[in-house]
């Protein structure tokens, strides 16, 4: 209990931040013509429903009651987040758009990795003696920045909009890449969490009709953050 509170705190901190920004926005409505937001995928595909309302739409949301039975605490604050712009976005009659990417992979701009290409570099180097239970969309970060540069100039930009390559399984990410990286010493033991790893599929029609190219592939993403991984001296 003490831990959920904890928790709760963190959610209302993001909540509070992007209450001032929405707000800042609106003060600011004869410059500010639209407002991208980038949430994520997990905003998306956690509920016991996944499985069978695939492919899920941007009109699918994720249950709040599903991330705390499976202590998704991520997930939970970014729904969060995402559903307090979207009311404030009612209020104040403001023109907002999401973008809604999945797990970001690609090349790394810091020197060191943020959250989810230092899940994918521990599993490469065998950190932790095992994979996370997780499937799910994956997309290169080349493509979200297309994704939110088109959501803000493309005028018929409009709700939710997913930006997602395939969905896949660690498991399968690490079958892909072994052949090719065979000095590496990939984790080969997949972890027990539950309530990441339900099988699910993502609708992309909505940014394709929106103009945007197709998406890099599985092979073209991990291929170009390990290359990445490497000239920063991380491999």
């Amino acid at each position: 209990m003490q831990m959920y509170s904890f928790l709760e705190k963190l959610a209302d901190r993001d909540i509070y931040g992007t209450r001032n920004l929405m707000n800042s926005c609106e003060k600011s409505r004869n410059t500010v013509k639209r407002i991208v937001l980038t949430s994520s995928s997990t905003s998306v595909r956690y509920s016991y429903d996944a499985t069978k309302a695939s492919p899920l739409k941007g009109s699918h949301w994720s249950d709040l009651e599903y991330f705390r039975s499976f202590s998704i605490w991520y997930g939970y604050a970014k729904t969060l987040v995402e559903k307090e712009a979207w009311l404030i976005a009612a209020e104040k009659n403001l023109n907002l758009v999401v973008v809604i990417p999945s797990f970001c992979i690609g090349p790394i701009l810091s020197p060191k990795p943020t959250s989810s290409p230092s899940i994918f570099l521990s599993i490469i180097k065998g950190v932790h003696g095992e994979y996370p239970n997780f499937r799910g969309g994956f997309v290169h970060i080349d493509d979200v920045a297309a994704a939110q540069i088109l959501a803000m100039k493309e005028p018929k930009a409009s709700g939710r909009i997913i930006c997602s390559s395939s969905v896949a399984h660690w498991s399968e990410i690490i079958e892909m890449l072994k052949p090719k990286y065979p000095l590496y010493p990939f984790e080969t033991k997949c972890g027990s969490e539950e309530g990441r790893d339900m099988p699910h599929s993502l609708d992309t029609r909505k940014i394709h009709e929106l103009g945007f190219r197709s998406f890099k592939s599985l092979p073209e993403m991990f291929d170009d953050c390990i290359k990445c991984f490497k000239d920063k001296g991380l491999l």
